[in-house]
C-alpha cells in the first residue's frame, strides 16, 4: 500500500462508516490479500475501541471480500472458540463505496484480532503445538451449525478425485508414475473413511495470528466449507515445515480431536498438496512456461513415491485356481506334525478320491487319544533330558575345578581319577559316580584342561575365605562360568588329605 493510497483507505472507510471517528490507523494485509489487491487497515476510535477495515477495487478483491463477510456471518452463530482463548473474525459492515473519480470500491469491517500473523513456514514447535489444537478444535465441530456452507461428502470427493485423474491421464497432461501413486490411493477404501467437517480451506499467511506463542486468533474465512479436513493440513507441505514441526502441530491436533483423530488425514493432505501441484502443472503448461512445468513435474515425481507407501501394493502374477471340494478333504486318521515324515507329507498332499467321504468319528477320537499319548511321553522325555543335563552341569563343573586344583598342585590327575576308581569299584561307595566324566575328558596334557581367571583361594580342610599360613596362592578363574548347581559335595583325597572347595570369591550363587 502506498502512502496515497493509506489516506484514501481511511478517507474511504470513513466515508462508508461516519460513526466510526477514526483517532489512529495503521496498515496490516496479509500476504493472500494483497496478491488479489485487498488492503487492510488496523484502526482505533476516538472511544478506544479497534477494529480492521478491508478495502479492495480489484474484482478478485471485491469477490473475496463478499465471500468474507457471507461466511463470516455464518460463522457468528456457531463456531465459538472463546473456550480454546481463539478468537474468530466476525463482520460488523460491509458496504461498496464510490470513489472521488468513479471508481467502485468494496470496504469490509471487522472486529479487531489479537496477535500477529507470522509466517507460516516459520512457526516455533511452540506456535505449531498450538495452531493443532486451533485446527483440531475448528474441525471437532462437525458440520452440524454450518450446513449454510457447500458441502462435499467422502463418496463424492473420491468420485471426482479419481474422474479427474483420468481426464489428466487422457491427455498426458501429468507423469504417468505420478497419476498411478494417485489412482492407488484413490481405490484405498480406508483412506476415504472421514466425516466431513467445517474447514477453513487453506491456510496461505496472514489468516492465523500468534500472541505470546499461542493462536488468538483465526481471520478470513472465505474458502470455509463443509469437506475433507486434511484440507487444512496440507499447507504443511506447501510450506515445507520439518519433520520436528509436523509432529508439534499434529500433537496437538490429536489433542484436540481425541477419539475423532483419524488416522489417515496425512496421506490425504499430502494428496491435496499434490493436487494443487497437478494444476499448477496444468496452468504452467497452458501458459507455455516450459522450464516452470518441468519443475512441477519432478517435484510432483518426488512426492508422489512417498503416496505409495499408504497405499497397498497390488498383488503380482495370476491368483491361483479355484480349488475343487475334493482337494480339501480332511484325512481319515491324522498324526501330529512333529510324527510325520517325508513320505507321510507327500501322500498328505494327494487329493482325495472322488467321492470319498470326511473322517470317521471312530477314527477322530482314536487319532486325538494317539496325540495325547504322544504329547505325554514328550513331555515326560523333555523332564527327563532336563535332569540329566542339570545333573551332567553339576559333574562337568566338579571336573573343572578337580582339574584346575591338579594343575595348581602339579598332580597327576589320570593316576588319581585310575586310583579312585580302583578304589570306588572295591568299596562300591555311589559318591564316585562322577569318575566316569573324568575319564570322557581325558586331561592328558596341560593344554587339555580348563584354564580359570579369577582368584580362587583352597585351603587344607577349612573354607576358602579363611586365611592363615595354609592359605594358597591365587588361580585364574575361568571368564565364563556355566549356571551353577548345588554347592559340590564330593571331595578329592590326596593321600591322607583332604582338600575342600566351599566358596569361590565368596560368591554363593556360582
Amino acid at each position: 500500500m502506498t502512502y496515497i493510497d493509506f489516506f484514501k483507505a481511511c478517507a474511504l472507510t470513513s466515508a462508508a462508516a461516519p460513526k466510526l471517528s477514526i483517532a489512529e490507523a495503521g496498515t496490516r494485509t496479509g500476504e493472500g490479500d494483497e496478491k488479489i489487491g485487498v488492503n487492510g487497515l488496523e484502526i482505533r476510535t476516538a472511544s478506544n475501541r479497534r477494529c480492521m477495515s478491508y478495502l479492495s477495487g480489484t474484482k478478485p478483491g471485491i469477490d473475496t471480500l463478499k465471500e468474507r463477510e457471507r461466511a463470516e456471518g455464518i460463522l457468528e452463530g456457531g463456531l465459538d472458540l472463546s473456550r480454546e482463548g481463539v478468537k474468530v473474525e466476525r463482520p460488523l459492515l460491509g458496504r461498496a463505496q464510490e470513489g472521488l473519480e468513479g471508481e467502485e470500491y468494496f470496504i469490509l469491517i471487522c472486529s479487531f484480532s489479537p496477535g500477529f500473523p507470522s509466517p507460516l513456514r516459520g512457526l516455533s514447535e511452540e506456535e505449531c503445538l498450538s495452531f493443532g489444537k486451533a485446527v483440531g478444535a475448528v474441525h471437532s465441530k462437525g458440520s452440524g451449525p454450518f450446513q449454510a456452507f457447500r458441502a462435499f461428502s467422502a463418496p463424492s470427493i473420491r468420485f471426482e478425485l479419481g474422474e479427474w485423474i483420468e481426464r489428466l491421464r487422457n491427455r498426458g497432461s501429468a507423469p504417468d508414475e505420478v497419476l498411478d501413486a494417485w489412482s492407488d490411493l484413490a481405490a484405498t477404501d480406508a483412506l476415504w473413511d472421514f466425516s466431513p467437517c467445517l474447514v477453513h480451506g487453506g491456510w496461505k499467511g496472514g489468516e492465523v495470528q500468534f500472541s505470546g506463542g499461542a493462536v488468538s486468533a483465526l481471520l478470513k474465512w472465505e474458502r470455509a466449507e463443509v469437506s475433507d479436513p486434511a484440507r487444512d493440513l496440507e499447507w504443511m507441505f506447501e510450506s515445507s515445515l520439518d519433520q520436528r514441526q509436523i509432529d508439534a502441530f499434529m500433537q496437538g491436533y490429536g489433542m484436540a480431536m481425541g477419539e475423532a483423530m483419524d488416522p489417515f488425514i496425512l496421506p490425504r493432505a499430502k494428496l491435496w498438496r499434490q493436487m494443487e501441484m497437478g494444476a499448477s502443472l496444468l496452468e504452467a503448461k497452458k501458459e507455455g512456461e516450459k522450464e516452470k512445468a518441468q519443475e512441477v513435474a519432478r517435484k510432483l515425481l518426488r512426492l508422489s513415491a512417498d503416496l505409495r507407501t499408504v497405499a497397498p501394493k497390488k498383488p503380482e502374477g495370476r491368483l491361483p485356481e479355484e480349488i475343487q471340494p475334493e482337494e480339501i478333504q480332511l484325512p481319515r486318521a491324522p498324526e501330529p506334525p512333529a510324527s510325520l515324515e517325508v513320505s507321510d507329507v507327500r501322500t498328505r498332499v494327494q487329493p482325495a478320491p472322488a467321492g470319498a467321504s470326511g473322517p470317521r468319528k471312530e477314527d477322530e477320537q482314536e487319532a486325538k487319544e494317539q496325540e495325547a499319548k504322544e504329547q505325554e511321553a514328550k513331555e515326560q522325555e523333555a523332564k527327563e533330558e532336563s535332569e540329566e543335563s542339570a545333573e551332567r552341569r553339576a559333574l562337568l563343573w566338579q571336573v573343572t575345578l578337580r582339574a584346575a586344583m591338579a594343575r595348581r598342585e602339579g598332580r597327576d590327575l589320570e593316576a588319581e581319577v585310575e586310583a579312585q576308581k580302583a578304589r570306588a569299584e572295591a568299596e562300591k561307595d555311589p559318591e564316585e559316580k562322577s569318575t566316569s566324566f573324568f575319564r570322557a575328558f581325558q586331561f592328558a596334557s596341560d593344554k587339555d584342561a580348563p584354564s580359570l581367571g579369577a582368584p580362587v583361594r583352597v585351603k587344607e580342610g577349612g573354607s576358602a575365605k579363611e586365611g592363615g599360613a595354609a592359605a594358597t596362592k591365587p588361580v585364574q578363574s575361568p571368564p565364563t562360568f556355566m549356571p551353577a548347581p548345588a554347592p559340590p559335595r564330593d571331595a578329592l583325597q590326596g593321600g591322607s588329605a583332604t582338600t575342600v572347595i566351599e566358596r569361590i570369591d565368596g560368591n554363593e550363587d556360582e
